[in-house]
């Protein structure tokens, strides 16, 4: 029941903050919008995402790696897909995960497994907090009007990095053997992985393929605003679309659905993009990531596992 009601809740978030958005919107101007929709920057934007996920795929066998195991690119790249599928049809964006772990759980074993997908995941999180740390000085530009969001950019930004890099210079494999609760164990464990990759071709296997992905996400993000017809320049969406991304992985709505939406027609609004447009680029973004996890529903399908 506790599970159930966790569910609600999150389909209660995502449906009631796009009521909130929508309220002073025309859905009618939304529906122009996408009716005006370039397809060639549709299937580029796709395309591109996709290829991104063989290099995601490609930075979890690189984790695995350090972390002992041996995961060929392969069945890392059925495993990312098969995830992908089910970060947009469970409740939450980080539940394809758990599928992910399972079908990794042979190749590498459960532990292993785990870690790599967490390490995986923070990979990317840390590399969009950097970032946003080393962009600081644009955002004080684009919103010269929003201090507070500046602040709290740069807040969020350097002291998640630096929460995670001093956990991972505080911690070493000895406290495990003081540490008797089993979620501290874990968290323990976590800032031990995350000391291996400080340096050489841990550290630099972890940031080229971040990279790639990170600024794939965004290009992908401008390709799709390109196709309903927002202009904007390249580094506007550098700018706007990781905090996007930032809100959408709060744990509290229906796979990022409803705070996707709201914080993209807040920020774009904040630099004059009309609500409209920017809920239909939100939404369009939304339904891509649906269409580019149906390779993982479809490998799941034929696998006899």
């Amino acid at each position: 029941m506790k599970s159930v009601y966790l569910l609600i809740l999150k389909a209660a978030v995502s449906v009631g903050s796009l009521y909130l958005v929508s309220r002073s919107i025309a859905w009618g101007a939304v529906v122009n919008v996408l009716k005006g929709a370039q397809f060639p920057y549709l299937i580029a934007a796709l395309t591109l995402f996709w290829v991104a996920q063989i290099f995601s795929s490609l930075r979890c066998a690189y984790v695995a790696h350090v972390l002992g195991g041996r995961l060929n690119l392969s069945t890392s790249i059925r495993a990312h897909f098969v995830g992908l599928w089910f970060n947009q049809v469970l409740p939450t964006g980080l539940g394809g995960d758990f599928i992910k772990i399972a079908i990794l759980k042979k190749p590498l074993g459960l532990s292993v497994a785990v870690r790599s997908a967490i390490l995986d995941r923070l990979s990317g999180f840390m590399f969009l907090l950097l970032a946003l740390a080393v962009t600081l000085p644009f955002y004080i530009k684009l919103f010269p009007t929003q201090p507070e969001l500046v602040s709290a950019l740069g807040v969020i930004a350097f002291g998640g990095v630096s929460a995670i890099l001093l956990g991972a210079l505080v911690v070493n494999s000895q406290t495990k053997l003081v540490a008797r609760n089993p979620v501290l164990l874990g968290i323990i464990q976590l800032f031990c992985d995350v000391s291996k990759f400080r340096k050489g071709s841990a550290l630099w296997g972890q940031l080229w393929t971040s990279a790639i992905v990170h600024f794939n996400g965004i290009i992908t993000y401008a390709l799709l605003g390109f196709a309903l017809g927002i202009n904007e320049e390249l580094l506007t969406f550098v700018l706007i679309v990781p905090i996007i991304f930032l809100i959408a992985l709060i744990p509290i709505s229906f796979a990022g659905w409803g705070l996707r939406e709201a914080g993209a027609v807040w920020l774009f609004g904040l630099i004059g993009i009309n609500s409209g447009s920017a809920l239909a680029l939100s939404i369009v973004f939304g339904l891509l990531l649906f269409v580019a996890g149906l390779p993982g529903l479809f490998m799941m399908l034929i696998s006899r596992s």
